[in-house]
């Protein structure tokens, strides 16, 4: 038999760790001695060593002490088996919940550099609709149209799209571009020359996004303009903003075919 200080050292925890998992019943002192020494026995180290590997694959020390109570010599394997499979299952939640919050966060980081505090409502309420959608690969994906079946060709272009809170580094591109104009909105004319250059990559990084298809652009862009009354359908993009933002690029886009404008 060893002492506890040679368990400790040998397991590489603390003599009060293995007196706290003494007070607790989970890991008991083969013998104390008249004058308080704790010995352990093979038994014992072994008992310590299933507890650290138990411990260090996520178990509570209660699951753990709840494992080790209930296991039988002749059925240890199946119960290490069944109880294993329990915490594969019980860490795939709890990563699908992580993952979900870092969606969340991401998403709420967009949406302040956007809007401000003032869009924080708007989020809570998309969370709450998002909380009964799948998450896919760290993100909840983009439900697109409005009742109108998409195309092979769209579908495939509309997969590829960054989306929003995923942290795709075209989607910061297109946010830096996206938090200029919310701050020029107030003060520049869409007509401005500070307007159209800022149009001018909006329009270039968008239809980059959109592999060059301006059809599918204009598409998307008729699909998340919310209609009157509507919440907007894009967490980030307030209704104000997407009618700054298709303004300065409407107004580029005539300029760039050779179209004159009504308005001076």
């Amino acid at each position: 038999m060893i002492r506890i200080g040679e368990l400790a050292r040998k397991a590489g925890v603390s003599k009060r760790t293995l007196h706290y998992y003494e007070q607790i019943g989970l890991l008991k002192p083969t013998l104390i001695s008249e004058n308080g020494y704790r010995h352990y026995d093979e038994q014992a180290v072994f008992r310590l060593q299933k507890i650290m590997l138990l411990k260090s694959i996520g178990y509570t020390l209660q699951q753990i002490k709840t494992l080790l109570h209930t296991q039988k010599d002749d059925g240890e394997h199946q119960d290490w088996l069944h109880s294993l499979h329990e915490q594969i299952n019980l860490l795939e939640t709890k990563k699908e919940e992580l993952s979900r919050k870092q969606y969340y966060l991401r998403s709420a980081v967009d949406v302040l550099r956007l809007r401000g505090m003032g869009g924080m409502n708007d989020l809570l309420k998309v969370i709450e609709d998002m909380n009964e959608r799948p998450l896919v690969e760290g993100v909840v994906p983009a439900e697109f149209g409005n009742g109108r079946a998409a195309s092979r060709h769209e579908k495939e272009i509309l997969a590829n799209l960054p989306v929003w809170g995923s942290g795709d580094e075209r989607l910061e591109q297109l946010t830096l571009l996206l938090e200029q104009a919310a701050q020029m909105m107030p003060r520049s004319s869409p007509h401005s020359a500070e307007a159209q250059s800022l149009a001018a990559q909006l329009h270039a990084k968008a239809l980059a996004l959109f592999e060059g298809d301006e059809n599918v652009m204009d598409t998307y862009w008729s699909w998340i303009t919310p209609r009157e009354g509507q919440e907007p359908a894009v967490i980030g993009l307030p209704s104000e903003l997407m009618a700054y933002v298709e303004q300065i690029i409407d107004l580029y886009r005539k300029q760039k075919e050779g179209g004159k404008d009504d308005n001076p």
